[in-house]
């Protein structure tokens, strides 16, 4: 008797490709789909009614696929659809794309496969339309700090823009005029978003910032050294600087503390996410209140009701973030 080994071996797929295909679990592509069913025709394959029952048991599995598990932005993320998946009776299970294409793939194959129909996705690199493809052939699936117009009503996302031009704005407010941009290197949404709302606080005070004001780097601690070292040795007299994230801004502390470089006197700090750590830093860390835990409640609360066949109640999946000022801002009188 044929094994799905021998139809993957004919087709010249892998045995997870010739599983979407029989299960309907993920898209394929339509040439590699036909080779396979191809393939199972000549080997006259019949699939095992045991075992195809047991590939579709999933209506107790919450799949999600995060990012960096490391980073505790996400940590946050996974503890929100943690709560709803046990309110639920759920299992969760979770994989990380670590913000790379095909790990994100990957990982979202996985959970595919695995039997989940309920899945959260957090995907920074995967394409539109490759979510798209997934979202047609996983009605339970729901994107989470992404927005795409196609699929509004299974994205629940936060508008950034607006954020970060608040965070600009306190620091404009008190006093500030050179004031630097520590983001991504990663051409994400979230980057894009962010330095327009960075560009549009700048230009409601006539300033239209250099492109040296802009500095790239990984969004973790040591990306927020790198950006610290570039902040000293690039001769520009800033006095404040906005960055992508709290773990940055942990970095520039760091490296500016071992420098001798008084904070907030010298360079004044606005970070984004208020993770726990950022209240413990020294000075505490001035920064933007993302609200990823009832993001993340609303985005599987959400997937759930789509798998059920429910009509989720009306209301916003877009969220506002929130400036929480401690420390680490220092008025400047002179700019």
């Amino acid at each position: 008797m044929p094994t799905i080994k021998d139809v993957a071996r004919l087709a010249g797929v892998s045995t997870a490709t010739v599983s979407r295909v029989i299960n309907q679990t993920a898209w394929v592509e339509p040439a590699t789909r036909e080779r396979v069913e191809k393939a199972m025709r000549e080997l006259n394959y019949r699939r095992n009614a045991a075992a195809l029952a047991l590939a579709k048991r999933s209506g107790d599995m919450l799949g999600l696929l995060t990012g960096n598990l490391a980073d505790p932005f996400f940590a946050r993320l996974a503890r929100g659809v943690e709560e709803v998946a046990r309110q639920h009776g759920f299992r969760l299970m979770v994989c990380s794309g670590g913000h790379q294409e095909s790990m994100e793939k990957s990982g979202l194959d996985f959970l595919i496969n695995q039997g989940c129909e309920v899945i959260v996705v957090h995907a920074s690199r995967l394409s539109d339309r490759d979510l798209l493809r997934y979202a047609a052939h996983t009605p339970g699936m729901v994107l989470v700090n992404r927005y795409i117009a196609a699929m509004a009503n299974r994205c629940v996302w936060l508008e950034n823009h607006a954020a970060a031009m608040q965070a600009t704005l306190h620091l404009l407010e008190n006093g500030h005029r050179c004031i630097a941009c520590i983001t991504s290197d990663l051409p994400i949404d979230d980057r894009h978003q962010r330095l327009e709302g960075y560009r549009s606080a700048l230009a409601q005070y006539g300033i239209t910032p250099p492109h040296e004001w802009i500095i790239s780097v990984p969004f973790n601690e040591e990306g927020g050294e790198q950006a610290a070292r570039q902040l000293l040795d690039n001769g520009v007299p800033f006095t404040a600087a906005f960055t992508f994230n709290d773990v940055m801004a942990a970095g520039i502390m760091r490296i500016l503390h071992q420098q001798g470089v008084a904070l907030p006197e010298r360079l004044s700090l606005v970070g984004f996410d208020d993770v726990v750590l950022a209240r413990y830093l020294h000075p505490a860390l001035t920064t933007i209140h993302y609200p990823v835990e009832t993001m993340a409640r609303q985005a599987g609360q959400l997937a759930i009701q789509l798998y059920r066949g429910q009509t989720p109640p009306p209301r916003s999946n877009g969220f506002c973030a929130e400036l929480v000022v401690r420390d680490s801002v220092c008025p400047r009188v002179n700019g």
